[in-house]
């Protein structure tokens, strides 16, 4: 098996097979967490960078090749809905700060400024998917929410593409359960898990909260990938494949009802997503949502319908394995 490049400048929907990544073209990579349940994210940058890790395991050492390539981590109120200004406007600002050569809070910086000529993806988990499609949906004076709350055109003059990793772009089914509008067994047992907070309401699949009803189609590329490891008893809440958290209508931001139900051989393609462009198929990979985050398991990765991976010079068939024992991680090394 092999992978197409998400080389920069992009290439126009991965029309090329694998090749060298372009010298000097090495991406900073901008890490934007998921949802919480209190504010510590916000306030700590310890609290921000341990999202990513469990134990031993590290998805930000691992994606970026054992620290060899710069990245910048975000912290943000992940108790605020997708659009607030401690969530949205506080990411767009960090990824100003991050392409002007600005240190996170942990010290770290990228190697070259925008001004430099430097190159900056964003990596984003759950409801880092939101997040980043209503600030690159928002970027123009023409759209419903123009810099809302944050240097929204400037981010997307900045970066070249988002990698969304179990986003919640169509919202989950498991926060209608938390906000009691699922089935009556769901929700009594999510009601034990979490309360209906501000940023849960928020990622409802109901069209009224939909990113889509207030943002346009992103002003740079997000590509999807996503689990299909369900969770005992939570899964049960949720359609189709999911990843114990968010079912794959949401994690690949299809079109049409934000609560079908789809698996790896009928995953929306290129041409059904939420918007009539900006988002495209990478693969899925059997972790459950917090293994995503914490490549604390290296298990099977699958072709989608127009993922990225090629087997004999053409797009692999939907659900063909391409991988055996890898992590979303160390998948990402593999597009730069």
């Amino acid at each position: 098996m092999t992978f197409r490049r998400l080389t920069v400048p992009l290439l126009a929907a991965l029309a090329l097979a694998a090749c060298a990544a372009e010298a000097g073209a090495q991406p900073c990579l901008i890490f934007v967490h998921g949802k919480q349940t209190d504010t510590n994210t916000y306030t700590s940058y310890t609290a921000a960078r341990n999202y990513w890790v469990s134990g031993s395991n590290d998805f930000v050492k691992t994606a970026t090749k054992n620290f060899a390539t710069p990245y910048y981590v975000v912290g943000y109120n992940g108790t605020r809905p997708y659009w607030d200004a401690q969530a949205a406007g506080v990411v767009a600002n960090a990824i100003v700060n991050a392409t002007n050569g600005g240190a996170d809070g942990g010290g770290h910086r990228c190697a070259k400024t925008y001004a430099q000529g430097g190159t900056f993806w964003v990596i984003a988990h759950s409801m880092g998917g939101p997040v980043m499609d209503y600030i690159l949906g928002n970027n123009d004076s023409s759209d419903p929410n123009f810099n809302f709350n944050g240097p929204y055109d400037q981010v997307a003059q900045r970066l070249s593409l988002a990698i969304t990793v179990g986003g919640a772009h169509r919202g989950s089914q498991g926060a209608d359960a938390v906000c009691l509008q699922s089935n009556i067994l769901c929700s009594f047992i999510a009601i034990f898990i979490q309360s209906c907070d501000d940023a849960t309401y928020w990622l409802r699949s109901s069209d009224d909260v939909q990113v889509r009803t207030y943002a346009n189609a992103p002003a740079k590329n997000i590509y999807l990938t996503g689990g299909y490891k369900a969770i005992f008893g939570a899964s049960a809440c949720l359609n189709g494949e999911d990843d114990g958290v968010v079912q794959y209508a949401s994690i690949y931001a299809c079109n049409g009802s934000a609560t079908a139900s789809y698996d790896n051989t009928n995953v929306c393609n290129n041409a059904n997503k939420q918007e009539a462009g900006g988002f495209r198929n990478l693969d899925a990979s059997h972790e459950n949502h917090d293994e995503e985050r914490n490549a604390s398991n290296a298990d099977t990765r699958k072709a989608i319908p127009d993922g990225n991976w090629t087997c004999g010079g053409s797009p692999c068939a939907p659900n063909t394995t391409v991988a055996s024992a890898m992590t979303t991680a160390q998948y990402i090394t593999l597009l730069y």
